[in-house]
């Protein structure tokens, strides 16, 4: 299998573009809450070197007690600019636990053998075996890290927490770089499971949904996800601000 880019299949919303001015923010000053993928990470980092600029600001929310931001939306960006040796992002400021930005997940899926991804599991120590209970996302476990649904009716429940949950993430990624799989996120499981249905994808892993309370636990401890953990929904699309590359790497 050729060695591609991640497939980020994101739900087709329509939702108002709103012009908000960014403020540059000090990358030291933003937490991410999550891991990005290596792939996507190169991919983000080469456009931004293309067009000299940074195309849309980073979503970013103040951490309760300490003067530091939660990165809402923005991971590959912030990463990438730290790679650029860049100090400044263009940000937008936003309310946390404002109502109105939702909090849903990614689902990871993926074409290609299962025996590469379990002999991957197996090195890493990872448990896992046949499902036993519903493999519904409203009804796993909080002991479950992933269930793996196969194109051939196959469940698998990967036990575990954060730590596992990012193991797999990694391996994923891994798999991924080496071309051995063909690697997609989806933001709605439906979806993911329409094209597991088709054979656009092999297998479909399905995660318990986090709330916001524990995902900014999750930052005010200094630990991370996995990534794609999260996926965050504001009740508007910022307008793309192009924000010169020169601006955000000034010294």
């Amino acid at each position: 299998m050729s060695r591609g880019r991640v497939v980020i299949k994101a739900p087709g919303l329509t939702m108002p573009v709103k012009r908000v001015e960014p403020v540059l923010l000090d990358l030291d000053l933003m937490r991410p809450h999550e891991e990005v993928i290596s792939r996507r990470l190169d991919d983000v980092k080469e456009f931004i070197l293309r067009i000299k600029a940074v195309d849309s600001p980073l979503i970013v929310a103040p951490i309760p007690g300490v003067e530091l931001y939660l990165i809402v939306d923005g991971h590959h960006r912030w990463a990438a600019l730290k790679e650029l040796k860049c100090t400044k992002a263009p940000s937008i400021i936003v309310d946390y636990f404002d109502e109105n930005i939702k909090l849903y997940t990614w689902y990871p899926a993926f074409k290609g053998e299962l025996e590469d991804f379990l002999e991957a599991l197996n090195g890493r120590g990872v448990e896992y075996g046949e499902c036993r209970g519903g493999s519904g996302e409203d009804s796993l476990a909080s002991s479950t890290a992933f269930v793996l649904l196969s194109s051939g009716g196959l469940c698998i429940e990967i036990s575990g927490g954060i730590a596992v949950e990012k193991t797999v993430s990694r391996i994923l990624d891994e798999l991924s770089l080496a071309g051995s799989i063909k690697l997609y996120y989806y933001g709605l499981l439906e979806h993911a499971l329409g094209d597991l249905a088709i054979g656009e994808v092999s297998h479909v892993l399905i995660r318990r949904k986090l709330t916001k309370e524990e995902v900014m636990g999750v930052v005010i401890r200094g630990e991370v996800l996995a990534p794609k953990t999260t996926r965050h929904v504001l009740p508007f699309t910022p307008e793309e601000t192009y924000t010169p590359l020169s601006l955000c790497c000034t010294q």
